[in-house]
């Protein structure tokens, strides 16, 4: 494999509405675990890889920055690597290693400072803007992800600028979806506003809360069935550009779609790498392939 996509860290200080880790903003107990990958587990996984190319620390769950021996992790990989985050944690000397070591950072900021909080929940502004200063002020390459929602969509020709007065190398916007739903509290019992996409194609309706929780926890506990679901057909991207997934226990899947160990996911412990190949041979296509990419003959 060449690509390998990381999860370095199921652990997260903002609260992104759209995000699988939560319900809307609101942090569902029991459903998902909270690890570090470990120094000693992801050199196990890299030893399976030679011939890695690109590395990429990209939050399934949680943000890479979480985790507090990030700077050791990316260090081990010896090609090409690309931390994602939302930018607003790490120490100085950190941020500044990062750019003497020639990784790429690419910031999820998503507006300015009266907008970002309303999708990158619970963080600050000015923490994003000094670790900002301080890996670019190093030499650092980053990249401004911006998601495109109608509470920004006025702000893009701004953000542009600003990205550009700060001395990011590139601005990219990137529209995954995840733009409809209501915005819960912190304790699950309110909605506080609604993130709708920047093209006005949806809108607010009604949201029971309760009923939301329920199911949530149904679809997380027992997520797909067991039967067959040989009907469906896989033309796997993942493997076509020969990448696979690590997530913060260290264990391997064929893509973040598998990115939690839930039942009826494929994933395979380290020692395991051969039963990998399987996932991929069989005609009996896995259920978690067939909700995200399958399609029918």
């Amino acid at each position: 494999m060449k690509r390998l996509h990381v999860e370095a860290s199921t652990y997260c200080n903002s609260r992104c509405p759209l995000c699988p880790r939560n319900l809307f903003g609101f942090n569902v107990k029991g459903v998902f675990s909270e690890v570090n990958l470990s120094v000693e587990k992801f050199r196990e996984c890299l030893d399976k890889f030679p011939d890695r190319e690109f590395v990429y620390f990209n939050g399934h769950l949680g943000d890479p920055m979480m985790n507090p021996n990030i700077l050791e992790l990316v260090l081990l990989t010896g090609c090409h690597t690309m931390i994602v985050t939302n930018g607003s944690l790490g120490k100085r000397n950190t941020w500044e290693s990062f750019a003497e070591k020639n990784i790429e950072v690419q910031f999820s900021i998503d507006g300015l400072e009266d907008t970002n909080h309303l999708y990158r929940q619970d963080l600050e502004w000015d923490k994003i803007m000094e670790r900002v200063g301080w890996f670019i002020g190093a030499g650092g390459k980053a990249v401004w992800k911006w998601v495109p929602f109608k509470h920004n969509i006025h702000q893009l020709a701004e953000t542009r600028k600003l990205a550009h007065d700060l001395g990011f190398k590139d601005f990219q916007v990137q529209d995954h979806g995840r733009n409809h739903g209501p915005v819960l509290n912190k304790d699950g019992t309110q909605i506080t506003h609604w993130i709708l996409p920047a093209d006005g194609s949806k809108h607010k309706h009604e949201y029971d809360i309760e009923s939301g929780i329920r199911r949530y926890k149904k679809t997380h506990q027992n997520f797909y069935p067991k039967e067959s679901l040989s009907q469906f057909k896989i033309n796997c991207q993942h493997l076509i550009q020969k990448e696979v997934f690590i997530n913060a226990s260290g264990q391997i899947a064929p893509c973040c779609y598998h990115g939690d160990e839930l039942p009826g996911r494929p994933f395979v412990k380290v020692e395991d790498i051969e039963k990998l190949s399987r996932t991929w041979g069989t005609d009996k296509c896995n259920p978690v392939c067939a909700s995200s990419c399958g399609r029918l003959e």
